[in-house]
């Protein structure tokens, strides 16, 4: 069984601006930053198709999970996506979507998931980790308002852009 998740959040700022800073991967460690044990191990300077980036997340506090995402569209600034190519779900992939909306930016997540079988299927799916799935866009969302109210989104996207620029 596959469980669909659709996320959003209204941020106070222009799309490109919120794009470009979800357009660097080393900016998810700040999503995740203060709430979350989650480490990027290895990406490259920008999403791309084709590229990859890997995170380490601890899951319950002492058990350390290796994620590897593959980047399989990028249509700046309104989307861009990645599936799961190394971790536990069966399937898992990722759709991140940027609509200018009354003049903010809505971040939307759409995530398609499956639990293996094996793990215990759609029973661990839907009692442990759709919750968990939950709580992290949630707190992802609450993290995209405070980095948007101290600036860093702002600094970050500045630095996105110049460096695509030269």
């Amino acid at each position: 069984m596959a469980m669909k998740f659709c996320f959003e959040r209204a941020i106070q700022l222009p799309r490109e601006t919120v794009f470009a800073f979800h357009l660097k991967p080393a900016c998810l460690a700040l999503l995740h930053s203060g709430w979350s044990q989650l480490r990027v191990l290895k990406h490259e300077s920008e999403v791309r198709v084709g590229g990859e980036t890997w995170v380490e997340h601890t899951v319950a506090g002492c058990l350390p999970v290796a994620l590897g995402y593959r980047h399989t569209r990028c249509d700046p600034p309104l989307r861009f996506a990645e599936v799961l190519i190394h971790g536990p779900f069966s399937r898992f992939t990722h759709v991140h979507e940027f609509e200018e909306h009354k003049g903010q930016t809505l971040v939307r997540d759409l995530l398609d998931v499956e639990w293996p079988w094996q793990f215990g299927g759609s029973l661990v799916l839907t009692r442990l980790v759709a919750p968990s799935i939950v709580r992290v866009f949630r707190n992802r969302g609450e993290a995209l308002e405070r980095l948007t109210r101290n600036g860093t989104i702002q600094r970050c996207a500045a630095e996105q852009i110049l460096q695509s620029a030269g």
